[in-house]
């Protein structure tokens, strides 16, 4: 039974391995950070999108606000030829500079509005650019991650069926430990005992704990939590 596990462990080892050659490999990287990006891309439109109609009506009230306040100018310049008063004039002539005043700023806000359009159009072109960019990325990459899981793969689904086939050698519950460990991270898992110590962590055993491994028992570290056995 342990014969078994210990086999299985080698095995494994060699799928780990494999596993973290795909998964650490620059392909599958370059790959996911293109997917990333284009998926983003649509969130990142819908907030220029957003950004452009709020920026269009903002100018569109200026724009109507500009106009109003040119309507009462030529009004009140109208006026003027028909007032003979002079403190009227004075006053219509002040209306017409406060007039003039607040169409100066309207001018000055329309600017910066259509200046901040010009650059939501020059960031949906960078974004229209980098995204063909990152769909070049994507395909050259997927292919390239492709091939080399395709290099890898009947050494893979070798080793699985043979894990498969050793694991039934073993008992249920040391299995069952065992792929628990696995799942956790933890590896290597299974450890043999040296000069009663734990083989991974060193750390001393129990007279109790050499008694369940003299019986051929594989027990679990105190300390590191590594499943250990007695070489018989």
């Amino acid at each position: 039974m342990i014969k078994a596990l210990k086999e299985y462990q080698t095995k494994d080892a060699r799928l780990k391995e494999i596993e973290n050659i795909l998964l650490s490999s620059e392909e599958r990287k370059k790959r996911n950070s293109a997917k990333k990006y284009i998926l983003g891309v649509e969130e990142n439109v819908n907030k220029l999108d957003d950004k452009a109609i709020e920026l269009k009506a903002t100018l569109d009230k200026i724009m109507l606000d500009g106009k109003k306040l040119e309507e009462q100018q030529q009004e009140i310049m109208q006026t003027l030829d028909a007032v003979a008063d002079e403190k009227e004039v004075q006053f219509l002539i002040k209306k017409v500079d406060e007039i003039l005043a607040k169409i100066k700023a309207l001018n000055a806000d329309a600017e910066k509005i259509s200046k901040e359009m010009q650059s939501v159009v020059s960031e949906y072109e960078k974004i229209k650019k980098t995204t063909k960019v990152a769909q070049v990325q994507y395909k050259e990459n997927a292919d390239k991650y492709k091939a080399l899981e395709s290099s890898y793969q009947a050494e893979k689904e070798g080793l699985e069926s043979e894990l498969k086939s050793l694991s039934k050698e073993v008992e249920p519950s040391l299995m069952e430990r065992y792929l628990k460990k696995r799942a956790d991270k933890m590896y290597p898992i299974l450890y043999a005992v040296k000069n009663d110590a734990c083989g991974a962590c060193r750390m001393n055993l129990s007279m109790s704990d050499m008694n369940k491994l003299k019986n051929g028992e594989v027990i679990d570290c105190e300390q590191c939590g590594r499943m250990i056995y007695l070489e018989q």
